[in-house]
């Protein structure tokens, strides 16, 4: 019997690309995030694929609830620096695949995903064209 081998498909966070359990996340992030009054946020627990958030509801009481990364700000930011620290095409094309698998099956806002995909798009037209003209002045 023959084993079959199969890609693994990984998200940011599984890869290693991202880590955003390590992220600070302030009450202000949480709060733009959630789209709620900062004084709402009581405290903001980072884990390693969501975040956890205690908030005062609308009668006050303490309440809390998972959250992914991607709905804040701090995602798209570090998804973007992360796609521009690749320099070459040996290590962009594994983010390219990681990129395009994160948006296709996790849940985004619209803007971060057009941003976070174009950033993508971006670097790999630079990357080409900076490998163009290395071979050129060879």
């Amino acid at each position: 019997m023959t084993r079959k081998t199969r890609k693994t498909r990984q998200s940011l966070t599984a890869s290693g690309w991202l880590k955003p359990q390590c992220w600070q996340i302030s009450k202000i992030e949480a709060a733009e995030a959630l789209r709620m009054p900062v004084n709402r946020i009581v405290k903001v627990y980072p884990k390693q694929h969501q975040v956890i958030v205690v908030y005062l509801n609308q009668k006050g009481q303490k309440c809390s609830s998972f959250f992914s990364y991607r709905l804040f700000a701090r995602w798209q930011q570090e998804a973007i620096a992360t796609i521009a620290s690749c320099r070459n095409q040996q290590t962009l094309a594994p983010l390219e695949i990681i990129v395009q698998y994160d948006l296709e099956h996790f849940k985004y806002p619209v803007q971060s995903a057009d941003a976070i995909w174009e950033a993508l798009l971006n670097r790999i037209r630079q990357v080409i064209i900076e490998q163009r003209l290395s071979l050129a002045c060879a």
